[in-house]
């Protein structure tokens, strides 16, 4: 059976028909984009997801909070932040929360210890308590590292006051510093090694994750620039776009149609 990346190239330059000749005779910069795509961002996208997982625990459930997936240990500290650690097969992530007034003083709350989500869920409605419908804060400072893995960035949660039932109403990836409100929007990073190193710088101003009880997938758009390095480097920059079902869409800028991603298998299909 032909390869991913066989129809891929394929359907970049909208040919009737494709075999391995052609392939090899194709403009050698969008193969390397190809190849960029292919090889660097299901690798990457299952970082991410890890990223997104740990920030599904910040859904604010009202009292029917997850318990603490496995490989999750977390503590509150003196001054009302908490360090978490999430050890995950092959990398870890670890990170600091902290709670903030709408114009960034940071919070000192009152927090359970029965799970992180319910920690979580409890500062939340605190805030609620302290500054009504005003949007207080949170920020997760995280890192990454493993074999081969490396990464830093910041999310931050908007927290709707008591007219908007105290809901998770977005993420952003910013700075850790808040300034006189929520920190600016800012990248995260992730950067691969082995055979070739690929980094992912990542963005976005908007994603929501929980806008209903029942949402299992985020929706917003995240900006990525990968670029990988092997003999020589190829820049990708794309717009991965989620709507709240299991099928994200990357679009490449200068390459025609569009990659489906399966954000459980990690899989790619290019479209037209």
């Amino acid at each position: 059976m032909p390869s991913i990346r066989h129809f891929l190239l394929c359907g970049l330059f909208a040919l009737g028909a494709c075999d391995s000749k052609v392939t090899s005779t194709l403009d050698p910069v969008l193969q390397a984009k190809a190849d960029t795509i292919t090889q660097c961002f299901p690798e990457h996208l299952a970082k991410l997801n890890a990223l997104l997982e740990f920030a599904d625990l910040w859904r604010l459930s009202g009292g029917t909070n997850p318990p603490d997936p496995t490989g999750l240990t977390w503590s509150e500290q003196p001054d009302g932040t908490i360090d978490v650690t999430i050890t995950l097969t092959g990398f870890t992530i670890t990170s600091t929360i902290s709670f903030y007034s709408p114009t960034g003083l940071l919070q000192n709350l009152t927090l359970p210890a029965t799970s992180l989500s319910a920690a979580i869920d409890a500062a939340a409605t605190e805030l609620r308590n302290l500054f009504g419908a005003a949007n207080p804060f949170m920020v997760g400072e995280w890192t990454m590292s493993g074999a081969g893995v490396t990464g830093s960035g910041a999310l931050t949660g908007i927290i709707g006051g008591s007219a908007n039932q105290n809901e998770l109403e977005e993420l952003r990836t910013t700075g850790a510093t808040p300034a006189g409100g929520p920190p600016a929007v800012a990248d995260g990073t992730i950067e691969l090694t082995g055979t070739h190193t690929c980094e992912m710088t990542f963005n976005t101003p908007r994603l929501v994750t929980d806008g209903s009880p029942t949402q299992e997938y985020p929706i917003g758009v995240i900006t990525v620039r990968l670029e990988k390095t092997a003999a020589t480097v190829t820049t990708v920059n794309a717009a991965f776009t989620m709507d709240g079902t299991a099928t994200g869409v990357l679009t490449v800028d200068t390459v025609p149609g569009r990659f489906e991603i399966n954000l459980e298998t990690r899989s790619i299909f290019h479209r037209r």
